[in-house]
């Protein structure tokens, strides 16, 4: 990845806010030059095609995410307090107005997307699984959680269930996706 200088710096952070809220084909480098008060050869200096930004941006989003996965082993997080933390997250998104997750805002454009960016994508989609599957089988073997099907099955339906939350919530509101991190709290056997 390019150096993270802070032009560097702030147009992933105006790529990310976009992509989540427009998703990959709402948004340009007009978009985010005019937001940064540059010009598009500056952004095209760090990356030459609209792919090699979003993808950099979702490989530093994997990257966050094992950053944060570590800080809470690190600090013997229990399960539950790392799904909170996941849920936290989700609600922290959608507060700054961010209503799609990274994963679920290339979602729909999956198929026309380079490809470049659908390995970046894939890849982030098994890390947040993996961590999911990991986080549950860790809690239901402590007595944390207490659901009956496999837990693959049901880090799968957690995921599902919070992605399209937050794309409904972007229609129907905050109160959306509270429902729903609330419903997955009670699939998983979590009282509080």
């Amino acid at each position: 990845m390019a150096d993270l200088n802070s032009t560097n710096q702030q147009i992933l952070h105006y790529a990310g806010h976009f992509l989540q809220c427009r998703g990959y084909n709402g948004f340009s480098y007009k978009d985010i030059s005019q937001k940064l008060g540059i010009k598009n050869a500056s952004i095209h200096h760090y990356y030459p095609k609209k792919e090699d930004l979003v993808a950099a941006l979702l490989e530093e989003r994997r990257n966050n995410l094992a950053m944060s996965i570590a800080q809470m082993a690190e600090s013997k997080k229990s399960a539950r307090e790392q799904l909170q933390y996941y849920f936290d997250y989700a609600l922290q998104e959608f507060e700054e107005g961010k209503c799609i997750c990274p994963p679920g805002s290339v979602m729909i454009d999956f198929e026309d997307l380079p490809d470049k960016v659908k390995k970046q994508e894939i890849l982030l989609l098994d890390d947040i699984r993996d961590w999911l599957t990991n986080v549950l089988r860790t809690g239901l073997e402590q007595g944390e959680f207490d659901f009956s099907d496999s837990v693959e099955t049901r880090s799968e339906d957690v995921f599902v269930t919070l992605i399209g939350a937050r794309m409904l919530s972007s229609i129907k509101g905050r109160k959306t996706l509270v429902r729903s991190i609330s419903s997955i709290k009670s699939g998983l056997g979590w009282r509080d």
